[in-house]
């Protein structure tokens, strides 16, 4: 699955929001969900759902901190990189799993290195990942562990803190979220996103019809607005068409 990373940035100052924002606006690569100016709100307001991929943020901010900020939601994203004018800050930040520290004033080829260790890591997890065709998850079972091999996973189904399993032989509900189902299949193609709680195989599609894509087991997934674009071009790349004219 190729994608864009998913940005958020936590700043009170909005001059440097604005200037983040602007950085990741000139990256290919990167793509700004979200912005919050208010440390609480964005605690109440982040979740695993979110998919971020980078998470920028301050730490100096009122009413709490970005270190303490950190503690809360560090696992809803895979990359964090703290955004302050003080280096004091260093050994804490990275106390709490930062990936990156960057001192203000931030400029563009500052931000640009950055990223381009980000995306050298990111490119080498992807390496890693398409060397496997398998993982293992736990069943509500004690001590019951199932394999799950790649050319069998039909789908995977988000159901707020847990996701479907579908596969040619069964189906799992397990303790996991979407983004971290979509992280282990991130990096092999024949997975695509087709809505917000939806992953499917490419191979294991049967039909489309209109917005509805039919799987194997007559499985039918909506296909969600925000991902048609994405949907149709893999179709068009893979549909067989004749290069005759239209017979008269």
């Amino acid at each position: 699955m190729e994608s864009k990373l998913n940005c958020v940035i936590i700043d009170d100052e909005k001059h440097a929001v604005d200037l983040l924002a602007d950085y990741i606006d000139a990256m290919p690569s990167l793509n700004l969900v979200k912005y919050f100016t208010d440390p609480l709100k964005a605690l109440m307001d982040i979740t695993i759902e979110d998919n971020i991929d980078i998470l920028f943020m301050d730490v100096d901010m009122p009413g709490m901190t970005g270190l303490d900020l950190s503690l809360a939601i560090r696992y809803k994203t895979k990359y964090l990189v703290f955004t302050t004018a003080h280096s004091r800050y260093a050994i804490d930040a990275f106390g709490v799993q930062a990936n990156e520290y960057l001192l203000k004033p931030i400029s563009m080829p500052k931000f640009a290195l950055m990223i381009n260790r980000l995306l050298k890591s990111e490119l080498q997890l992807k390496k890693e990942d398409k060397s496997e065709d398998f993982f293992f998850i736990k069943t509500d079972q004690i001590q019951k562990y199932v394999k799950v091999n790649f050319k069998d996973l039909v789908a995977v189904e988000g159901l707020n803190n847990y996701v479907k399993i579908h596969t040619v032989a069964d189906i799992y509900v397990v303790y996991l979220t979407m983004k971290e189902l979509e992280l282990k299949l991130e990096g092999n193609s024949t997975f695509i996103r087709v809505q917000r709680s939806f992953i499917i195989s490419t191979d294991h599609i049967n039909k489309v019809e209109g917005a509805t894509i039919t799987l194997n087991h007559k499985l039918e997934v909506p296909l969600g607005t925000t991902y048609k674009k994405q949907f149709f071009t893999f179709m068009e790349k893979k549909t067989l068409r004749s290069t005759r004219g239209v017979p008269e």
